[in-house]
């Protein structure tokens, strides 16, 4: 997937997309817009090793991305849109204006990451011999993380470590009840997975500590935080994220030349540029947003977003269902 600052980038282009209310309610709620750009990234980090747990939460990440896409989606739509459910379990209206803050945020991080990840993965397949050292998910993130500096460079002229925006989330005691009480509910009844309210609050809060130190300055202190770290989360692999690690990029990455690509999962040949993949993701959000504002305000079914949907994975841009020869 995209790292965290392409993601971040991503979401405030959507955001200029949305028509005026529905931006006033994210502003008011840009905590919960930026960590849903994030989706659900933030259970990276969870410590699994089997001697303190084995709860497998830095699982739930690629099982979100990769698996029942569509009741995944549509239960967090239903979720976030039911005023009346949210007025009376809580007792508060604004919880609504906080979950659907988090869910236009989450539609962004959808948006670029189907479209992204087949070149993504077409990248690695053609790299790995060059980088025999490194797994296939290791050269993964090594990929994104390049295309990180790039994209912020490119955007805003900085450096990663000169920039820090994508990082200021702080949610509220109200957006975290939310957070946890939404994932708690899609998880069960999604993916009959039990997982508790501390465990979100955790795997969130642990998110924001770990990427903070990998956009800082190399202290001792910080390298041996995310070396631990490193070893304890399953999905992880924090040394090949490491902003300060990836000073030169010696590959075209963002395929300006327009050489030609295979996407591993439908076996067609591209020559797009990253740039256009950007590009149409954010049309691909726009139609998106506009079915669920339709939907928001009783002028169309479930069912028409969940044909935009259409069950593709995050992972593939191919249905959730389907098997490759190219492994993930």
């Amino acid at each position: 997937m995209p790292r965290a600052i392409t993601h971040y980038l991503f979401s405030m282009d959507c955001l200029n997309l949305l028509d005026k209310n529905t931006q006033a309610i994210i502003k008011d709620n840009m905590d919960m817009y930026l960590l849903g750009s994030q989706g659900p990234n933030f259970f990276n980090y969870y410590n699994d090793l089997a001697f303190l747990n084995k709860k497998n939460i830095s699982l739930l990440s690629p099982l979100i991305h990769n698996k029942k896409t569509n009741d995944f989606i549509s239960n967090m739509i239903m979720y976030s849109s039911n005023k009346n459910t949210l007025k009376a379990l809580f007792n508060n209206i604004d919880f609504y204006n906080i979950s659907l803050s988090y869910i236009y945020g989450f539609l962004s991080h959808y948006a670029l990451d189907k479209h992204t990840h087949p070149y993504i993965y077409s990248l690695q397949n053609s790299l790995k011999n060059k980088y025999k050292h490194k797994s296939n998910a290791a050269l993964h993130k090594s990929i994104e993380t390049h295309i990180d500096s790039l994209l912020l460079f490119r955007f805003n002229h900085l450096k990663p470590y000169e920039f820090n925006d994508y990082l200021n989330i702080n949610l509220s005691n109200d957006d975290l009840f939310v957070l946890c009480d939404m994932y708690s509910y899609l998880l069960s009844s999604v993916y009959n997975k039990k997982v508790s309210c501390e465990d979100i609050k955790k795997s969130y809060i642990t998110f924001i500590k770990v990427e903070k130190k990998i956009n800082s300055s190399p202290t001792l202190f910080s390298k041996i935080y995310l070396n631990i770290k490193d070893k304890t989360s399953k999905n992880g692999f924090i040394n090949n994220k490491i902003y300060f690690n990836f000073k030169h990029c010696v590959n075209d990455l963002l395929n300006e030349s327009h050489n030609k690509w295979v996407n591993p999962f439908s076996l067609k040949s591209h020559n797009y540029t990253f740039d256009e993949i950007y590009k149409y993701s954010l049309d691909y959000y726009l139609d998106l947003s506009k079915e669920l504002d339709l939907y928001l305000n009783n002028k169309s079914t479930m069912i028409n977003i969940i044909s935009k949907i259409n069950n593709k994975s995050f992972l593939t841009n191919q249905n959730c269902d389907c098997n490759f020869e190219f492994k993930l």
